[in-house]
């Protein structure tokens, strides 16, 4: 795993690739010594790249190919677990990651998808980036795309843009938690998340209010909060007042807080209010009771989209748009049980 080093030389690649007549793709090729370029192409863009004032020299990355990994953070465990799987599976084949972290704005992200692209990528996959923000910005994706780069993207999905999509099967993980809610006679399930114009929350969103109304509970009480302690502790405090006896969280780092915050009305968790989290972080069965949660594949997701990543190959720089979506497991443990004396069973 290396961090993404400085460009040298004042000239940029697409100055040179224009110059050149070439993509920026191979540009960076070039400059970075890989393989998959014609020996006439190489030294015409090399004899250009040193007129304009660039010759940064071939950087060291190994004979596999290199394949640019951006995630959120590595506070919350599940995009640690993300990039260890991804590494491994890289390894597996002879690749190798370079990783960035904390694309807070879509400025920033475009700033690391153009260093990933300078240090000679082949290819870039973005953990829950900005591609998963209703109607956000994706022409720093198309950038991607257009330079022949193969991109994948990681649980979030843009109707509007060619690339390999990998997702949860939201569907099915708040289904089966909810049926689970629905068996153990809750009729009063409340829904903590983050941001709602986001995928995943507007996913999960959709197919709760879809479920619950399909059950017959008239009142849907969703907590639009963040994806943190805090907010899951805020978010509980605020369901429980509005009378949930069970409570579906979109991350177990949620599910944690909820659990504090479930205490601090001075009720027991499972015993007054289940609580379910989202993810199966390790901690998640080390919590006090043990949580109940959704475990996503991420070891089948990190599988497959190192194979799109790496699938096309150099006569194949430009993959077709491909959608896969993977179900998840429910876990269950000591969050969640028997709804409180006198709770009725949900209509069916």
């Amino acid at each position: 795993m290396r961090a993404a080093g400085k460009e040298a030389g004042m000239a940029r690649l697409i100055d040179i690739a224009r110059a050149a007549g070439v993509s920026e793709a191979t540009v960076s090729r070039v400059l970075n010594g890989k393989a998959g370029v014609n020996e006439a192409t190489r030294q015409s863009v090399q004899e250009i790249a040193r007129r304009l004032g660039r010759d940064p020299g071939p950087v060291q990355v190994g004979s596999g190919p290199l394949v640019g990994v951006l995630v959120p953070d590595l506070d919350n465990q599940v995009f640690a677990a993300w990039v260890e799987r991804i590494e491994a599976e890289l390894f597996e084949r002879g690749a190798s990651a370079l990783v960035a972290i904390r694309a807070r704005t879509v400025e920033r992200e475009h700033e690391f998808l153009q260093r990933f692209l300078q240090c000679g990528v082949d290819a870039i996959i973005v953990v829950s980036g900005h591609h998963a923000q209703h109607r956000g910005p994706i022409d720093h994706y198309r950038g991607i795309t257009a330079a022949g780069t193969p991109l994948v993207l990681v649980n979030g999905v843009r109707e509007e843009l060619d690339a390999a999509f990998l997702s949860t099967d939201e569907e099915h993980a708040v289904r089966s938690v909810l049926t689970h809610f629905q068996e153990l006679g809750h009729q009063r399930v409340g829904l903590a998340v983050g941001d709602e114009h986001t995928w995943p929350v507007r996913e999960k969103l959709r197919v709760f209010e879809a479920v619950t109304a399909e059950w017959g509970q008239e009142e849907q009480p969703v907590s639009f909060t963040d994806f943190s302690y805090a907010g899951g502790y805020e978010a509980a405090r605020d369901l429980v007042d509005r009378g949930a006896t069970a409570i579906l969280c979109g991350s177990d780092v949620m599910a944690a807080g909820a659990l504090e915050g479930v205490r601090s009305q001075g009720l027991n968790v499972p015993r007054d209010v289940s609580v379910a989290g989202y993810d199966d972080v390790s901690w998640a069965a080390l919590t006090s009771p043990p949580l109940t949660t959704v475990r996503q594949a991420v070891g089948s997701i990190a599988r497959a989209a190192v194979r799109s990543a790496l699938g096309g190959g150099e006569d194949s720089r430009r993959p077709a748009r491909t959608e896969v979506v993977v179900r998840p497991q429910l876990i269950v443990r000591g969050s969640t049980a028997a709804a409180p004396d006198g709770a009725a069973s949900m209509e069916r």
